[in-house]
């Protein structure tokens, strides 16, 4: 399995014994990050992106993600600034969103449901 192929629930970072891990050690998770305006955007126009770069003809395999980027970009950089405004604040609410499940996840009580105990 690739690492792009790997689901956060997964891969351990929410697992709740890792978790009570890092609240006995005094480490912690890493918090979320606030995504680009671009690359919330990007999510629902991938078709449309994709369609751009296969267009631009044989480009090779190690170069599809710059051409995808590149792309995005500057579709993102052709919406109305009212469009654009919206995506940012879409960006902030998702932001805000995963840091209060990071907070309830590294703060809050630990699960004593069976099933959250199980992987």
């Amino acid at each position: 399995m690739k690492d792009q192929d790997l689901d956060p629930k997964e891969s351990g970072a929410f697992d709740p014994y890792r978790v009570l891990l890092n609240k006995l050690t005094g480490a912690s998770s890493q918090r979320p990050r606030l995504k680009s305006t671009v690359n919330v955007w990007r999510k629902t126009a991938r078709a449309e992106i994709d369609a751009i770069v296969k267009q631009k003809g044989d480009v090779p395999r190690a170069q599809m993600a710059k051409h995808r980027d590149q792309a995005a970009r500057e579709m993102f950089a052709k919406l109305s600034v009212e469009e654009r405004e919206s995506w940012a604040e879409q960006a902030k609410e998702e932001h805000e969103e995963a840091l209060k499940a990071w907070k309830h996840e590294t703060e809050g009580k630990l699960s004593t449901a069976p099933e959250d105990r199980q992987r």
